[in-house]
């Protein structure tokens, strides 16, 4: 099989990526290329080729590191407490690499055209980014799976360690809803009285779509609000540079924006939004938690994501992992998620099986705040 590594994309073919490349993928090069440009010093940015006549592949993937106490954060999260082991875990300083880009975690980086033997292309991409980068742990999101065309794959690699994760939330875009307008009065009363409120409480706000120009101007601030939701989060894999959003609005596929939210001339939150054909994706958001509650931002910044979500005519909206039952108070489902762990060490592996296949997401309430089922 010719697979290819390359540590960076010097040593690229870019014309041969571009050519493989399927249309509207978040594959495309300039996109990834704004990653390893804005995370440099903290992410190794991967990228492999199959190229030959019976396989045809290509993806990206990122090496970083993973504080032990990150893993203990999560463990307090979801109610998972072993003291003994909390304690090993928080002397850890763990490299590891995943299939996929850890700051766009629900987003495949993977696309295979054609592979002589599904189970030998894995083996081998593993083995080929063991032997460059000395790499000896890994983490594999289910879509790469999916993609590869495996179906449970820890049993088809018993080594692997199956750890289910926060649900992704999806908002099911009606094709109903030609406005938001449309999706408020689908709203049950209750729920159509929380969201007049929320907009009542932030009607000062105003909202604005950045350009290049005002990106670089506010690039202290938004990494300054970045950084606040940053603290909270029981599992940032790895820290966000905001500076990135210069080169990701210049990008196609996918496109993103960027709003900021501003109270008498102060930017108090942002929000990010990709999308593609179909799909629009809530991304990184930053806030000014002193007015959280009192302008109910979060809620403010979930409800224009979906105004934005209708007049695009996106047919799903993509939430992500956190607050899922706040998220479920504006319709969103929950959508399974699984990673799956590749850890070379036994005496690892025997250490950390058990904690990571005990993790579950936390416990939260599903709400229904449709009239009728969307």
């Amino acid at each position: 099989m010719n697979l290819q590594l390359h540590i960076g994309s010097k040593t690229l073919d870019k014309n041969k990526w571009k050519s493989m490349c399927p249309q509207g993928s978040f594959l495309s090069l300039p996109f990834n290329l704004a990653f390893e440009q804005h995370h440099k010093s903290n992410i190794k940015h991967l990228y492999y080729v199959a190229d030959d006549k019976e396989n045809k592949a290509i993806g990206y993937a990122q090496e970083f590191n993973i504080q032990g106490d990150k893993i203990c954060d999560y463990q307090r999260k979801n109610m998972e407490r072993r003291s003994l082991i909390n304690l090993i875990l928080k002397l850890l300083n763990l490299k590891v690499v995943a299939l996929g880009n850890g700051l766009l975690t629900n987003i495949s980086n993977f696309s295979s055209f054609k592979l002589s033997n599904n189970i030998d292309f894995f083996n081998s991409l593993l083995l080929l980014i063991q032997k460059n980068l000395s790499a000896d742990k890994f983490i594999i999101p289910d879509h790469f799976f999916k993609e590869l065309k495996v179906e449970k794959p820890n049993e088809v690699f018993p080594e692997l360690i199956k750890v289910v994760v926060d649900q992704d939330m999806h908002l099911k875009i009606s094709k109903d809803w030609n406005t938001f307008e449309d999706y408020t009065k689908a709203l049950k009363k209750k729920y159509r009285s929380r969201l007049k409120s929320v907009m009542k409480k932030s009607e000062n706000i105003e909202i604005k779509v950045l350009t290049q120009t005002e990106l670089v101007k506010h690039a202290e601030k938004m990494q300054e609000l970045f950084d606040n939701v940053h603290q909270k989060s029981a599992f940032g894999i790895s820290p966000f540079n905001t500076s990135i959003y210069t080169d990701l609005i210049d990008s196609d596929n996918p496109k993103c924006q960027v709003f900021a939210y501003f109270l008498a001339d102060e930017m108090i939150a942002f929000s990010s939004e990709l999308k593609d054909d179909n799909n629009l994706y809530s991304y990184f958001i930053g806030l000014d938690y002193r007015y959280n509650k009192s302008h109910r931002l979060y809620e403010r910044i979930l409800n224009e994501t979906i105004k934005s979500a209708i007049s695009n005519k996106k047919s799903n909206l993509i939430l992500g992992r956190t607050a899922a039952e706040f998220k479920s108070n504006v319709g969103a489902q929950p959508i399974r998620s699984e990673i799956f762990v590749y850890l070379k060490s036994p005496i690892l592996r025997r250490l950390l099986r058990p904690i990571l296949e005990n993790i579950q997401p936390g416990n939260w309430i599903q709400r229904n705040p449709f009239k009728e089922i969307i």
